[in-house]
This record gives structure tokens, C-alpha cells and sequence, in this order.
């Protein structure tokens, strides 16, 4: 298992609330504004930027207490930071600010104590900036969840201390990216990466059988932590060479419930990897807790992501980002010495995946020898699909990848897709899938369209016969 941080914005999930007063929620993407509220008569505005520093990867935290008229920050301000991660305090820190601006930088070390050390930067010495806090940890080298305490204890003047602090609760997300190595069936060891953009991953799962991705992490279902929680979204990095994940439908399961299509995405834009953005909603979270279809007792999120029952069509992007190919083949499973008739279609980005008449290369490797080559040009009809009909010699074994290439005379349109011949994960028994699908149906809990689906795959692998 590999980890590295991700240098990327964080999300930021914040609270805001004064002594006695009602709570008002905000939630943000790397800065977070605050309603404003009266300090001393004066109107004041808190205001919480996070950003990656490209070339170090440490997270800078910027904290400003500013006039909410002029936007100028509130001079003298006196702020009390408290640091906490997984329920433990790591620091507790007054900090005086003459420009009224505290910034802290989150910098991994050795060092299991945190230490707070104050750094002048060069613009800070000719004093057009301020300057910075380093706090310094070996907590930093991980991401996950942060929350932060934040009180103003005084504004104008450092002797002036306010008899009602103002309080300010954050959840800062430091996105974390690791890796895992996966038995891939026919296609070999792979390595699936996981980028959370909520808590660190407590647990990672799959089945080979079940072509089933699990992620487990740690989540508090009540009240309070929805509310705190706009969306919690996890990234799935799958590579390029592993079929199974390369085709153009999912299914997601949270605490083993169906979630609606929606919450997936696909990002076929990475060169070697394809993204699956897994977005669950604040009202989808809400949902489910309000109508007790998690267990409140569980403290845990658990996601589950598998191709939906539909395997074909393959799909991705060439590299230059402006073609998409939809890929599928009869038989599904394809053997040596038979004849195999790939269908597919070439659609443009641009225009909203339009099909399109272009110029085109496509390529059939084995173990990187060539071993089918043909130029053509694309119908560009929606209804009339390119058809390439192969015959799969009897020495043919394994993965063989499809290439296409040259497409629009560029070097840069190209894509592959890894197929395995003689897979030998495949039977003609009823794949697990269609047995949940099944359960799930009876007891409605999916549509009628999923279960049909389930039944049109039975039918096509002829593992069911209609007379």
C-alpha cells in the first residue's frame, strides 16, 4: 500500500456560531466567508482560505477577521486556535495578530510533539505580507479530517479583551491519495488508488469474483456531522490497463444501500487513469439517516462500486480529449480460433459526443506484436455503428488490446482497450450480481429496469433459454 498527499485544494465544512446565539452553517471549496456579526459595534467577517503549495505539498491554513463594510482587515485581532483530529487535541494556541491576518502552514516532520514556530518571510520583513506560522508534526504527513476551534478573544487592541469570545467551528478535509494492489483476474496485478477528499480510508476490499470495489472509512451518522457535511466525495483511480473498470456504467452502494446513477461520474481525461468521482449529496446523506436506512451505531461510511449489469460497451477518450469511442463485441466471450465481430462508434467531445465522420487507424496487438491493421473512416450516423469482424487465431491467449489511432490525421486521437480472450473468470453459472439483483428487486429496493437487465444478460450468455 502506497500513500502520498494529493496537491490539491481541500474542502473546507464549517460552523459558525456566537455565545448563546442560533447556529448558521456554511460550507465552501478551499475559502469559506462567514456571515457577518457585530464585535465591539464594529461589523466583522471571518473568513477561512486553504490552499497546496505546488512545489512542498504543505497545506496553508489563512485565517482573516476583516470589516465587513471596507474589507479591510480588523488590526490587533486576537485569535485562540485549537487543532483537533480524531477526537484528540493536538494543540491549543493564542495568537496576536497586528494586521489581523494568521496564517499557518501544516508542515509534516519527525516529530510526534507539534511544534508552533514563527517564520518572517521576505515580504513579511519589507512588511507587505505577514507573516506565517509554521506548526510542525508528523500528524501533518497523513490527511483526513481536521476540525479547528477558532475564538476571537479581542479586536483594535491586544489589551482588549472581549467579555464574549466569538466562536468558530471548522472541519477542514486535507484530501489523501493511496494506493492498492489488487489481483485483476486475467488482467494481472493492478493498482487501484483511493483519493478521499473526507476522512482517511480505514479499509479497502475487492472482489475478484464480484468485480466489487469496497471503501471503508470512518463517518458519525447524527445529525450534527450531516449538517456539517455539504457532500463527501471519494475519488476512484483506476488504470487503463484493467478492462473490467473500463466500461460505461456503475452501480454504488452506501452502508449496502443502492444510491440514485448520479452520484457517479466518469473522468476519462487522465492519460493513464480513469476517474470515478463518487459525489454523495448533503440530502442524500440526510435521506438515509432520516429515514433510518443506516445504522446509527455503525460510525462508519461504507461505499461499494461495481460495473452495473450492462459489461459492454468499453468506453474512454483519446488522449488529446477530443474523441470518444464506445466499444462492445459479439460474443461476450470472446475465444480462440472463432470469430469475433467487434462493434463500435466514434462520437466528438465537443460536440456532446455527436457521432462523426473521420479518418481513422485501428490496431489489434498481442504481447505488443501487431497483429490486425486496418485504415477507415467513421460513418458519423448514430444508427449505424463500424463494424470489425476478426477471427482470433488458436495461439491467441490473454489480453490483446484494440487500438485506435491517427483519428482526424492527429497523433495525439488514440486510445487502447485491454479485452482478454479465453477468460477463464467467466462461466455460464449466474453471476452473483443477478442473484442480488434479484433479492433487491423482490424487496424493492431497485426498479424493474435493473432486474430486467439481469434477465437480458441471462438470455445473451444463453445461461437462460426461452422456448
Amino acid at each position: 500500500m502506497k500513500i502520498k498527499l494529493c496537491i490539491i485544494l481541500v474542502v473546507l465544512v464549517t460552523i459558525f456560531s456566537i455565545n448563546g446565539a442560533q447556529n448558521s452553517f456554511g460550507h465552501g471549496l478551499g475559502t469559506e466567508t462567514m456571515p457577518p456579526v457585530m464585535i465591539n459595534g464594529k461589523s466583522a467577517t471571518l473568513e477561512v482560505g486553504s490552499s497546496t503549495a505546488f512545489d512542498t505539498g504543505i497545506q496553508q491554513i489563512t485565517i482573516i477577521l476583516f470589516e465587513s463594510g471596507t474589507g479591510e482587515p480588523i488590526k490587533n485581532t486576537s485569535f485562540e486556535v485549537e487543532l483537533i483530529k480524531s477526537d484528540k487535541s493536538l494543540f491549543k494556541n493564542n495568537f496576536e495578530r497586528e494586521d489581523g491576518i494568521l496564517i499557518m502552514n501544516l508542515v509534516p516532520s519527525d516529530n510526534v510533539e507539534i511544534e508552533i514556530l514563527n517564520q518572517e518571510t521576505f515580504e513579511s520583513f519589507f512588511g507587505i505580507a505577514a507573516d506565517q506560522f509554521n506548526v510542525k508534526g508528523k500528524m501533518f504527513e497523513n490527511g483526513g479530517l481536521y476540525k479547528f476551534n477558532i475564538k476571537i478573544i479581542g479586536i483594535n487592541s491586544f489589551d482588549n479583551l472581549l467579555s464574549e469570545p466569538v466562536n468558530y467551528n471548522l472541519g477542514i478535509s486535507i484530501p489523501e491519495t493511496t494506493y492498492y494492489e489488487i489481483d485483476g483476474g486475467g488482467f494481472g496485478k493492478q493498482e487501484i488508488g483511493v483519493r478521499t477528499y473526507y476522512e482517511q480510508i480505514s479499509d479497502f476490499n475487492y472482489d475478484t469474483v464480484k468485480k466489487l470495489i469496497t471503501i471503508t472509512m470512518p463517518f458519525e451518522w447524527n445529525e450534527e456531522t450531516i449538517i456539517q457535511s455539504s457532500v463527501v466525495h471519494e475519488e476512484i483511480l483506476v488504470p487503463k490497463t484493467f478492462g473490467v473498470f473500463l466500461v460505461n456504467d456503475f452501480v454504488v452502494y452506501l452502508n449496502e444501500i443502492l444510491l440514485p446513477e448520479t452520484v457517479i461520474n466518469i473522468d476519462d481525461f487522465s492519460e493513464n487513469e480513469r476517474i470515478l468521482h463518487v459525489v454523495v449529496s448533503q440530502k442524500e446523506l440526510n435521506d438515509l439517516f432520516k429515514n433510518k436506512l443506516v445504522d446509527e451505531t455503525d460510525e462508519m461510511f461504507k461505499l461499494e462500486v461495481m460495473p452495473s449489469s450492462n459489461d459492454l460497451p468499453l468506453t474512454g477518450i483519446t488522449e488529446n480529449g477530443q474523441f470518444k469511442i464506445n466499444l462492445s463485441w459479439m460474443p461476450s466471450k470472446i475465444l480462440s480460433n472463432s470469430t469475433v465481430n467487434f462493434n463500435y462508434e466514434i462520437l466528438d467531445v465537443f460536440l456532446k459526443d455527436r457521432p462523426i465522420k473521420v479518418p481513422y487507424n485501428v490496431k489489434i496487438f498481442h504481447e505488443n506484436k501487431e497483429i490486425f491493421s486496418r485504415s477507415d473512416v467513421s460513418s458519423g450516423i448514430k444508427s449505424d455503428h463500424e463494424v470489425l469482424e476478426f477471427f482470433i487465431p488458436s495461439d491467441i491467449s490473454g489480453i490483446i488490446q484494440i487500438q485506435f489511432d491517427e483519428l482526424g490525421d492527429s497523433e495525439y486521437a488514440r486510445l487502447s482497450f485491454p479485452i482478454l480472450v479465453n477468460d477463464d473468470a467467466s462461466s455460464s453459472s449466474i453471476p452473483d450480481w443477478v442473484k442480488n439483483n434479484a433479492g433487491w428487486w423482490a424487496n424493492g429496493e431497485i426498479p424493474d429496469s435493473a432486474f430486467v437487465n439481469g434477465i437480458q444478460y441471462l438470455i445473451k450468455e444463453g445461461i437462460m433459454i426461452i422456448s
